[in-house]
């Protein structure tokens, strides 16, 4: 029997040098953003057991710099943090607008 292949990230995460106006909601959810990537982020949530892995989230929206993009993704893992839960999602990136949005954002999040 075949092992499956595993996926490995390509991109590099980023998480927040300073206190940037970058607000994020899943489903309606305000969330902390923790990092973010090319086609990802994370963010922490209250509560875990409202997700699951593979679910796909049809309304994710992120906002800064008074703009603000409607996403959609699936998630990839939920983990236990000391300080909650920081829930990952894999961003569906399906147009130009999107993709430079996020890189805009983490333009303001420099390593």
């Amino acid at each position: 029997m075949m092992d499956k292949p595993v996926e490995k990230r390509t991109d590099q995460r980023v998480k927040p040098t300073s206190q940037m106006d970058i607000r994020v909601s899943v489903q309606g959810v305000a969330c902390a953003l923790c990092n973010i990537s090319d086609y990802g982020l994370g963010v922490q949530i209250e509560t875990p057991t409202a997700y699951h892995l593979g679910q796909r989230i049809e309304d994710i929206r992120v906002s800064s710099a008074g703009r603000e993009q409607r996403l959609r993704g699936s998630i990839t893992h939920i983990t236990r943090t000391i300080s909650g839960h920081v829930l990952g999602i894999r961003l569906e990136i399906n147009s130009i607008e999107e993709y430079q949005f996020i890189a805009d954002v983490k333009k303001c999040w420099s390593p």
